[in-house]
């Protein structure tokens, strides 16, 4: 398995660094290691060959052999295995009473579930709406999944708008997620 990091990894772990106290990065790095992690045992398990692992200020993003062959529900137990364990470790911290951690991991879990192509549930479904309609309307899928994501993406923002959310992070990804959707392809 080859590793790249791109240059841009260690420029937003600096910026984490300074905006975030310390035991928020470790505990945002540690629910990204786990996601990443249940991702290679999925690959592991189901007996798929890990190629790659790609790290970015983007998060990571692991890739598997055969991935253009590979049935939908093996695909999908893959790209679900990272959401899932953040979800179950979100549930076991905040049994524990470690707020912290139960949010980094359910927010990981959460995001990862987006309708965007650079997501877990976006990937997911990209791939559901191609085997559905790749023979009959080539454009569909991608217009499909641009619809879900910029409205997902407004219905956040408008809620942060709501909520008086002013937070800097989640809405750069937020645009990122966005611009990713439109100018991937």
């Amino acid at each position: 398995m080859t590793v790249a990091v791109d240059f841009t990894a260690p420029a937003l772990l600096a910026l984490l660094l300074l905006v975030l106290p310390p035991h928020a990065v470790m505990q945002t790095l540690a629910a990204g290691l786990l996601h990443e992690a249940a991702h290679l045992t999925a690959i592991a398990a189901l007996r798929r060959k890990p190629l790659s692992l790609r790290i970015s200020a983007a998060g990571l993003q692991l890739t598997a052999a055969g991935t253009a062959v590979m049935p939908m529900r093996i695909f999908a137990v893959i790209l679900l295995a990272g959401p899932l364990a953040n979800l179950l470790c979100a549930g076991g911290f905040l049994a524990a009473g470690m707020q912290g951690a139960a949010a980094a991991n359910l927010s990981l879990c959460l995001f990862n579930l987006l309708p965007c192509r650079s997501t877990d549930g976006g990937t997911l479904l990209y791939a559901m709406l191609e085997q559905r309609f790749l023979p009959h309307s080539p454009e569909l899928p991608r217009r499909i999944l641009q619809l879900l994501c910029t409205a997902a993406v407004a219905l956040i923002g408008l809620w942060m708008c709501c909520a008086g959310l002013r937070n800097l992070s989640l809405g750069a990804m937020l645009a990122y997620l966005l611009l990713a959707e439109y100018l991937t392809d």
